[in-house]
């Protein structure tokens, strides 16, 4: 479950450095910058890094607060870091209530319970802790025209079932579009879900351009038939299904989502 970027003391990440800035901005911004903080699918510990980093410039020691794991621990390196070994699917070695932010930078799509994985984020979180994290998405314009010529997501090839293979994009194995993980964060109890664009991917632009009026059309004629039909679903899911097709859905290379525990 690694980052990708250029790296920090010579190890990079498999994430975008406007993701890795993302995260640090809403961090500070909902006022857990200073606080208990789990890097989860940490990978070399590249974000670890550079989130004690940020946090140094404010009088912390160096990785004080912070803690991160991963699947596998060999590459990891933060000075002052707790890590541990663990396999999310099997659940996070973590007291109830310990963090007050849990970050998970493309890591969900790894995991072959995502559902239960994010309930176990929120049991780790104190009340109003913040889930911050990001994944890439299957549901932008080009993954959905890749899916109708060859049965496959962008980013989501056949997956491979062998353990070295599980960090690799063959080991993308949860290939949900934004509704699915809106329903995975409402069902665990997370409240103020918001999504956010990492980077636009230019082709995907290109054909959400030439689709946007159908997109809007279909999707205003199904949220209208889910209103006449079933009301109460209506009432609870037609915000979800505006937000799957909004232009942020359709042309962000991986959806970032940010959640809050009641």
């Amino acid at each position: 479950m690694e980052r990708s970027a250029s790296g920090l003391s010579g190890q990079g990440a498999a994430s975008l450095g406007t993701t890795n800035n993302f995260v640090l901005a809403k961090l500070r911004d909902n006022g857990k910058f200073s606080g208990a903080i789990l890097d989860l699918g940490a990978g070399t510990g590249y974000f670890t890094r550079l989130l004690s980093s940020e946090r140094e410039k404010s009088g912390k020691k160096p990785g004080e607060g912070l803690k991160a794991c991963d699947i596998a621990g060999g590459a990891f390196k933060a000075d002052g870091v707790e890590f541990k070994e663990c396999d999310a699917n099997d659940g996070l070695p973590y007291a109830d209530g310990e963090f007050d932010a849990v970050v998970a930078i493309e890591v969900f799509e790894h995991t072959r319970a995502p559902y239960d994985v994010i309930a176990e984020v929120h049991r780790v979180l104190k009340p109003g802790g913040l889930l911050i994290f990001s994944v890439p998405n299957p549901g932008h314009a080009l993954s959905r025209v890749k899916f109708l010529f060859s049965g496959h997501f962008h980013m989501f090839p056949s997956p491979s079932i062998k353990p070295e293979n599980g960090g690799r994009i063959s080991g993308h194995i949860a290939a949900l579009p934004y509704q699915y993980w809106n329903y995975g964060l409402r069902r665990a109890g997370f409240k103020n879900i918001e999504l956010h664009r990492d980077r636009a991917k230019r082709s995907a632009s290109m054909i959400a351009a030439l689709i946007w009026p159908f997109t809007k059309l279909a999707t205003s004629r199904h949220v209208a038939r889910i209103a006449r039909r079933e009301p109460p679903l209506y009432a609870e899911t037609h915000e979800v299904a505006r937000a799957a097709n909004s232009w942020e859905a359709l042309t962000s290379r991986s959806l970032v989502m940010v959640a809050a525990k009641a």
